[in-house]
């Protein structure tokens, strides 16, 4: 029952005021005095749905481990006193408010007022300005409704949305031949994961839709297991084969979204939208709902352990993989592309290591500063025109605000302390390193994730000394570079102060209840200083090797006939995992494609085709029996009762006399 004194029941309004913006943006932007008036209208939608994300968040703080789901009747079927639903079936949509879902809120309504209000400064001079605020406003009411969503089959159908809305703003600009290719190749390859999470809910529903509690979300709502083991984990013994390959199902839908080994190769090239839909895709919307989903299912379903397995090995090599990439990209953009496919690799490894709230720790902290260095990375941007770092440099002194931007975003992604990156890095490898002693296995995986704090370091300073050192620009023909507006300004500075701050949030009275698990372990002991120590020496080595070769406007060249070079042609290649796709496409798939034309054109179509051919030449001959002549007739005539007579005669005794037919 809707109660409006309560404050959780008005949760539907979060996704519902960006979606209104996208319907007046999208009906009146166009027919405005001037195109960014319909900005400001998406920008006053954008704030309102953060003022009440936030104040559900606060709310949810004030009553910590509240559930509050408000549920509506979309479908109900009568039963038939038979079969799997005797008593007939309902399906429901809701709003679920609980730790999560308010911290979520806080990550995607704060980013997504910040990004929009950003794009009034960033997006001033481009066509179609009503349809990139309309679009963006869509994309954040699917997140919103997304993270809300109290069972599987609504939560499905806002991440579809969350997936045409980034085809949408990634090909943006569709004239260009690269934007119309990388909208299309991130829609085929995040639907591979689609699929996959689609059976997975399948399996969800057909097998644990009626056993009590757990047909909650994997049918029609989710149980609400506050303090005990996942009720599907726990009832099945965590060996169930059918919850372990509903478990995998999960984990591909998650790693097509969030860009995971070996389904990660479409970000990068969703580098050809607007550098605000980077930030937002990015920082709060739809990579971060892999995770979201992985987290989810690990604590309301549970994982069995050859899951956890898969999800750790996924997440600990995706975090190496990924970083070795961006260690000579020469785009700014696809540096920190790689740097957020790698960091997701840390939150993934964190859920599968069985620290889900320790994953959407380092989820909520990444949301600031990745969203930081996006929108740094576009201010650098707008005021140059070009994305090459190695065209860049010296932009320091005219572009103050955004170095000191990147520079905290960058301190940050590395991990130094005392920036937010520190704490929930840390974290998640010193939970994780917790776990060896029971889980060798893991062994490889915390490793690859700890060197990659090094690279880390690295590739996102090598980004900063090539862009802001030295004393001008390397390309003389980029002119006088300048900060933006304060609308773009205005947000830099405020997520800077979130990217310094938001890791100590959940060390605040209140808060802590939105992330229960995470922060510093309460047996935080000398392996865990140890630990941080290393990881922090790793991070100033990462460091002091990019200001070597890149620092005070040096430029670092590999000479050619260096045997390094045959490693570097293979990471700007990336592994060459793009062309064995293309190659599979082209070959593969296409080959399929011409086969299957062929037994569709040749032998299918031909058959028809053929027997339609024989019987029209058999009428056509039949057809001129039909002649007209008198006499004619009469010789058919007598040739018939001839051959009658013959049967009659002779064929008649002889087969008689053989015993019949």
């Amino acid at each position: 029952m809707f109660d409006p004194y309560n404050i959780f029941d008005w949760a539907f309004l979060v996704p519902l005021l960006p979606a209104l913006a996208f319907v007046f943006v999208g009906l009146l932007g166009p027919r405005l005095k001037r195109l960014e008036y319909g900005g400001w209208l998406a920008v006053g939608f954008g704030g309102a749905a953060m003022a009440l994300g936030v104040t559900l968040a606060a709310e949810e703080m004030l009553s910590p481990g509240t559930y509050t789901d408000q549920q509506y009747t979309w479908l109900s079927l009568p039963g038939n006193g038979s079969g799997a639903f005797p008593n007939g079936f309902s399906l429901v949509v809701g709003t679920l408010v609980d730790p999560i879902s308010a911290l979520m809120l806080i990550v995607v309504t704060v980013v997504g007022f910040l990004v929009l209000l950003y794009s009034i400064g960033y997006m001033h001079q481009d066509r179609g300005l009503p349809r990139y605020y309309a679009e963006l406003s869509l994309f954040l009411a699917a997140m919103n409704g997304l993270v809300l969503s109290d069972n599987l089959l609504e939560f499905f159908l806002f991440w579809e949305l969350v997936g045409v809305c980034s085809y949408f703003l990634i090909g943006f600009y569709y004239e260009k031949p690269s934007a119309a290719s990388a909208a299309k190749e991130a829609f085929l390859v995040t639907r591979v994961g689609d699929i996959l999470f689609l059976l997975g809910i399948f399996v969800y529903f057909s097998t644990y839709a009626t056993r009590g509690a757990a047909g909650g979300w994997a049918a029609n709502g989710f149980p609400f297991v506050q303090g005990n083991a996942p009720y599907l984990a726990g009832a099945m013994g965590g060996h169930s084969t059918t919850l372990t390959i509903a478990g995998l199902l999960i984990l591909g839908g998650a790693a097509g979204k969030s860009a995971q080994f070996p389904l990660h190769v479409w970000l990068p090239d969703a580098m050809e939208g607007p550098t605000t839909v980077s930030a937002l895709i990015h920082a709060a919307t739809m990579v971060a709902a892999g995770v979201y989903l992985l987290a989810v299912a690990s604590l309301f379903l549970g994982f069995t352990p050859t899951d956890q397995l898969a999800i750790v090995a996924i997440g600990g090599f995706t975090s190496f993989f990924a970083a070795t990439m961006a260690l000579v990209n020469p785009d700014i953009k696809r540096v920190i592309a790689y740097s957020t496919i790698s960091q997701l690799g840390y939150m993934v490894l964190a859920v599968g290591a069985g620290f889900a709230m320790v994953g959407l720790y380092h989820l909520f902290t990444h949301a600031f500063f990745k969203a930081l260095l996006f929108l740094a990375a576009g201010s650098v941007i707008h005021a140059v025109g070009t994305q090459d770092l190695f065209k860049m440099g010296g932009l320091g002194k005219p572009m103050r605000i955004t170095g000191f931007a990147f520079l905290v975003g960058g301190l940050s992604l590395s991990g130094i302390f005392p920036f937010a990156g520190f704490w929930s890095k840390d974290d998640i490898l010193s939970s994780v390193y917790g776990t060896l002693a029971t889980h060798p296995l893991y062994w490889p995986f915390f490793l690859m994730a700890l060197v990659t704090v090094f690279l880390t370091a690295y590739y996102i300073f090598r980004a900063f000394f090539l862009t802001f050192s030295g004393s001008a620009p390397r390309d003389p023909g980029l002119g006088h570079a300048h900060e933006g507006a304060w609308v773009m300004t205005g947000p830099l500075l405020v997520l800077s102060g979130l990217a310094i701050v938001a890791g100590l949030l959940p060390f605040a009275h209140g808060f802590g209840s939105l992330l229960p698990g995470a922060g510093i372990p309460p047996n935080y002991g000398s392996t865990d200083l140890l630990l941080s120590g290393a990881s922090l020496g790793l991070a100033g080595l990462g460091i002091g090797l990019a200001y070597y070769l890149w620092g005070n406007g040096r430029v670092f060249a590999l000479a050619d006939s260096s045997p390094a070079q045959p490693v570097r042609r293979l990471l700007l290649r990336r592994y060459y995992m793009k062309d064995a796709y293309d190659a599979v496409g082209t070959r593969g798939v296409y080959g399929l494609a011409r086969g299957a034309d062929f037994v569709e054109r040749y032998m299918i179509d031909g058959t028809v085709h053929g027997l339609e051919r024989a019987f029209a030449g058999l009428s056509d001959r039949l057809r001129k029996i039909e002649s007209g002549v008198v006499l004619d007739y009469a010789a058919f005539l007598v040739s018939g009762l001839l051959f009658l007579l013959l049967f009659l005669l002779v064929i008649g005794p002889w087969v008689a006399s053989n015993g019949g037919l």
